[in-house]
């Protein structure tokens, strides 16, 4: 099957979107996956219709749903008729997600707070004091910047 230019330029932007998904922690297929379901024209799509539109395996699809779902960033669901499960992205997710990222730095903060009171090495204190820094910096300003993101909402 020869793909038009509109679905050659809808395949490269797929691609672009999953590679920025990649680039930010998500797994190869499920970076595609949850490409394909933002830029999916209806509701969701379908396992086949993912399967098809992707080229991977319905096994890959359900693997990938599971920590979708699972992490809510993705709803199943069941349209009228159809004997096949349905997929769609949830809406309000990033900010949330994004937040969780940024408390996560706390752990790192406070863990590095915590080596270096225990460590005797120059060298070691000298690395954790640079990890401390940059994490206690950056949780500082992620946290101005979520107030700033919920205010806007």
């Amino acid at each position: 099957m020869t793909l038009n230019d509109a679905e050659k330029r809808r395949a490269a932007l797929l691609e672009k979107l999953a590679g920025s998904l990649e680039q930010v922690g998500f797994p190869h297929s499920m970076a595609r996956i949850y490409a394909a379901l933002t830029l999916a024209e209806g509701a969701g799509l379908s396992t086949s219709e993912i399967t098809d539109l992707l080229g991977i395996s319905k096994a890959s699809v359900s693997n990938a749903m599971q920590f979708l779902v699972g992490t809510e960033l993705v709803q199943r669901y069941r349209v009228p008729g159809s004997r096949e499960t349905h997929y769609r992205m949830l809406k309000g997710v990033w900010g949330p997600i994004l937040e969780k990222k940024f408390s996560a730095m706390n752990v790192i903060t406070r863990t590095a707070e915590e080596a270096m009171a225990l460590t005797e090495s120059p060298l070691a204190l000298e690395r954790l004091e640079e990890m401390h820094d940059v994490y206690s910096f950056f949780e500082r300003e992620f946290e101005g910047i979520m107030i700033r993101f919920k205010e806007r909402i």
